[in-house]
C-alpha cells in the first residue's frame, strides 16, 4: 500500500517556495491565469512502491515522480528558476510528520526553450523523484 501522495508533495512545494523570492511563485500542475514573469510549476504523480528497493518482506519506499516546469521571459529566466528550484529541491529534506524522506534525486532535464505554441515564454524541465517511507 502507497502512503498519500498529497503531504509529500505539500512539503515539496513549501520547501521549493521558501527557497525562492515571493516573485517566483511556485504551483502544482496548474499555473495561475496572470503567473508573472517568472514561476515554476509542479507535476507530481501519485506515487508508487519501489519495484527495486524491497527488504527481504518484500517491502519498499514509495516513489514520488514529478516533473518541474520552469518558465521565464527569457532563456536566462527559464534557467535561473530551474537552478533555484534544483536547489531547492536538492540541498535539503522535507520534513513530513510519520514519514522518513529520503533526498530528491534529479533523473533528467531538458534544455531551455521557446514555447512557441501557446505563450511565447521560455521554460525547462526537469524531473525528480523522492522517495519515503515509514520510519
Amino acid at each position: 500500500m502507497t502512503l498519500p501522495s498529497k503531504p509529500l508533495v505539500e512539503a515539496l512545494l513549501a520547501m521549493v517556495q521558501g527557497a525562492v523570492p515571493v516573485t517566483c511563485p511556485i504551483y502544482w500542475a496548474q499555473a495561475a491565469a496572470s503567473p508573472g514573469q517568472t514561476y515554476a510549476v509542479f507535476y507530481p504523480d501519485t506515487g508508487t512502491l519501489s519495484a527495486f528497493h524491497r527488504d527481504l518482506l518484500n517491502r519498499g519506499p514509495d516513489e514520488l515522480r514529478y516533473q518541474v516546469t520552469s518558465v521565464g521571459q527569457s532563456p536566462e529566466q527559464a534557467a535561473w528558476v530551474a537552478d533555484r528550484v534544483a536547489e531547492a529541491l536538492l540541498s535539503a529534506v522535507p520534513t513530513v510528520a510519520g514519514r522518513r524522506v529520503w533526498p530528491a534525486i534529479e533523473e533528467g532535464s531538458q534544455p531551455v526553450r521557446r514555447d512557441d505554441e501557446s505563450t511565447g515564454l521560455f521554460f525547462a524541465t526537469a524531473q525528480y523523484l523522492t522517495r519515503s517511507d515509514l520510519p
